[in-house]
């Protein structure tokens, strides 16, 4: 049965695995590691069920390290610049069966990536017009800034719940709204009547706030039964 962790599908808890030693591998002691494996890692860590004592006070980043017994394993940097180690075999086997990619379509996915998009200018706007000089991530203690600033839905009302009740609210099964493709890459819906009343929806009801892009990748994975919308 396939596992979805941070949009990355995996068949097995064992290829989940390897794909963690490959970031071990990749990762020299002391060191961050890639930008493009934190979010990977940031949602499994989160299965783990020590994650929110090891996580306490925010973290800055996820650095590896060789244990006295030889072997190597991830480590959590903590904003107040102390660390400690955390079991990737440990929070794997806390992945629960039920996390798989079959309860997220494709085309619900496409519909997801096109509502983001659909309210990206928005989103940009309000970082341009609430980011001031020394602000800090609320969650890490970063210092903000356009390169490390994200723009987040404050809980409970978050992206995926916004979504959820327009679609509830409208009648509507994702699955059958048509998404096109600009540029061959980037998910746009199809029906600009469509399009106007989610981004005025989102207008109304969206809370946001600003957090750094660690922080952001800190945030609970809330979970949602999309299917309810079609069956």
């Amino acid at each position: 049965m396939p596992y979805l962790i941070a949009n990355e599908s995996f068949p097995t808890k064992d290829a989940i695995t390897a794909r963690c030693r490959a970031i071990l591998a990749a990762t020299p002691n002391g060191q961050s590691i890639e930008e493009a494996a934190a979010p990977f890692l940031f949602e499994l860590f989160q299965h783990h069920d020590e994650w929110p004592q090891k996580a306490a006070g925010g973290v800055r980043s996820i650095s590896t390290q060789t244990t006295p017994h030889g072997t190597r394993c991830f480590v959590l940097v903590r904003q107040a610049g102390d660390h400690i180690d955390i079991s990737f075999p440990h929070a794997i086997r806390l992945v629960p069966s039920l996390r798989t990619a079959c309860l997220l379509p494709q085309a619900l996915r496409d519909f997801r990536n096109a509502a983001r998009v659909a309210v990206k200018a928005e989103n940009y706007k309000f970082r341009d017009s609430t980011l001031q000089a020394g602000q800090r991530c609320p969650y890490t203690g970063e210092t903000l800034n356009r390169g490390n600033c994200n723009v987040d839905h404050t809980p409970p009302k978050t992206f995926d719940q916004l979504l959820y009740d327009f679609c509830h609210s409208r009648s509507l099964n994702p699955l059958q709204v048509a998404v096109g493709s600009e540029g061959g890459t980037v998910a746009v819906f199809e029906d600009s009547e469509l399009l106007a009343a989610w981004q005025a929806y989102h207008r109304e009801h969206a809370e946001l706030r600003l957090l750094s892009t660690t922080g952001n990748l800190q945030l609970p994975k809330m979970t949602l039964t999309w299917s309810e919308l079609w069956s």
